[in-house]
């Protein structure tokens, strides 16, 4: 049994991370879960969430506003729609963007679109949170 993960955490923008970790946390569908080596091949759907990651006793933090995780064969794959790494954060735009679409949720009537902007609103909450 191997001793690490490898992780690639990627965007539509970016490739964010490519390396061995020793553990990883997230929240999907199903709720939060860790992974470890040697984790049983997984797959689930992510929700806005922080994801965080350890490299020996380092952590780090990311906003992750969705997408989706898998695991196999000590590989993590992380395929997210948005992501801000905690050394990134700029809380003066995300506050902007947070009145943008508070204002536009309080006014919609459509449906999906109100749980469109009720999941970025709550990606701006988590990453004005790490």
């Amino acid at each position: 049994m191997a001793d690490t993960l490898f992780l690639e955490l990627v965007s539509p923008e970016k490739m964010f991370v490519s390396l061995d970790i020793s553990s990883i946390e997230a929240m999907g569908q199903g709720g939060a879960f860790g992974i470890y080596p040697g984790h049983s091949p997984f797959c689930t759907e992510l929700v806005p969430c922080r994801l965080v990651y350890k490299v020996g006793q380092e952590t780090f933090t990311y906003a992750v506003s969705g997408g989706f995780f898998e695991v196999v064969d000590d590989k993590v794959n992380v395929l997210a729609t948005r992501v801000i790494a905690s050394t990134d954060v700029n809380k003066e735009l995300l506050k902007q963007e947070q009145d943008k679409v508070m204002s536009e949720l309080s006014a919609t009537t459509d449906e999906k679109r109100y749980k469109e902007l009720e999941k970025q609103l709550s990606f701006i909450n988590i990453a004005l949170n790490i």
